[in-house]
């Protein structure tokens, strides 16, 4: 068993030049800004500060490239994002099928399928109609090559506090304890983010935590490649559970309330598709874990305060159950909310605000769809 695909050719190189020159890096002291997480919304946010002559350092916890449990279905609002702020994605991160049409519902699991449009994920937005199908782990090291920042892998953030105008960092680098100062701290580091938990230590009581549970196989199974699918039926999963495809792999994932098991119930799914959906397993390529929130069901947001910003999932950024466009945008906002700060002198959040309202507004668009469609909304189901 691997927990981890081959990449692709472009990450490959781009990877063994950042061994060469950057991931072996001595942290300097002093930063201007500290982006914690290299995901989409921290690449977002290193984009937006690229070319400002800040000084940008993003902190990974893991060794890159690393693996992130999703469906690396570029979305076309992530797809037109992208294109507008990064350039054009290279075929040499994505996989097979290139191209997803759409989402296939089964809303039940007696009733048919259901073939429904990305649209109603893309909050009105004029994109194209179809998805990229990438690993994530090649996209967000490609995402993140297209800024200036200094990158550290094997680098995780532990704390910080603050020291007059600054922030004192601690941060573990390759098994080593080291201080970092900087004047900003963006926080992309996730569902369960370590940033938000040191700005605001009770915020995750106010959450609902939802595990999700994937296993990837080599195999077969009688569902077409070129779709995202989704089984809704509460006998089968806690919120909903998806089928994709890989290159010659199948994804299966399942997620549930934090008060009931994800293995049991991901065990009712697989042999759901064993009996019903013609699942063939040759081999279990790798299985991982994942957790995510109802903070945007809930519009329970955390977008920071004064210039520790947080972005992503971190704050709480969720179209339904696309991340990738939110990460992105919210990430964006936050590095251009720095920039207006250090212009002005005013706290970042007061400018953080105003930019992240427009993906806050599409968030709540998503969820408010989804609600209208399927009568419940998936992330607060009892």
């Amino acid at each position: 068993m691997r927990n981890q695909h081959e990449c692709g050719s472009v990450v490959k190189v781009f990877n063994q030049k950042l061994q060469m020159e950057g991931f072996q890096m001595t942290l300097k002291e002093k930063y201007d800004v500290v982006i914690v997480g290299s995901g989409p919304a921290g690449a977002g946010a290193a984009k937006a500060l690229s070319g400002s002559g800040l000084d940008i350092l993003v902190v990974e916890r893991q060794k890159m490239p690393r693996y992130k449990m999703c469906s690396g279905i570029v979305f076309p609002s992530s797809r037109k994002f992208i294109e507008e702020n990064f350039g054009e994605i290279p075929r040499d991160i994505m996989c097979t099928p290139e191209i997803i049409k759409g989402n296939r519902v089964f809303v039940t699991n007696e009733d048919p399928v259901l073939e429904v449009s990305f649209d109603a994920f893309d909050a009105g937005e004029d994109s194209a109609g179809e998805g990229f199908n990438t690993w994530r782990s090649d996209l967000d090291q490609w995402l993140i090559s297209q800024s200036d920042a200094a990158v550290a892998d094997d680098c995780s953030f532990e704390s910080f506090q603050k020291s007059g105008d600054e922030y004192q960092i601690q941060v573990n680098h390759r098994k080593t304890s080291k201080p970092v100062t900087c004047r900003y701290i963006i926080g992309a580091d996730g569902t369960l983010s370590r940033v938000r938990k040191t700005l605001y230590p009770d915020f995750n009581q106010s959450i609902v935590r939802i595990p999700n549970y994937e296993e990837i196989y080599t195999g077969t199974i009688e569902l077409d490649p070129g779709w995202l699918y989704l089984f809704m039926d509460r006998s089968v999963t806690g919120y909903f559970a998806t089928i994709f495809h890989k290159d010659d792999k199948i994804a299966v994932v399942t997620g549930v309330n934090e008060k009931e098991s994800v293995k049991e119930y991901f065990k009712v799914f697989k042999t759901h598709l064993l009996k019903n959906h013609g699942l063939q397993i040759k081999e279990t390529y790798a299985t991982h874990g994942i957790v995510l929130t109802d903070m945007s069901a809930q519009k329970n947001y955390c977008l920071g305060d004064a210039n520790v910003l947080l972005s992503g999932e971190a704050a709480g950024f969720l179209r339904g159950g696309e991340g990738i466009t939110s990460s992105l945008a919210s990430g964006y906002a936050a590095g251009k909310a720095v920039v207006e700060s250090e212009q002005s002198g005013k706290p970042a959040i007061d400018y953080y605000l105003d930019l992240a309202a427009d993906e806050l507004k599409a968030c709540e668009t998503v969820h408010a769809t989804l609600t209208e469609v399927m009568g419940y909304n998936v992330f607060m189901r009892p």
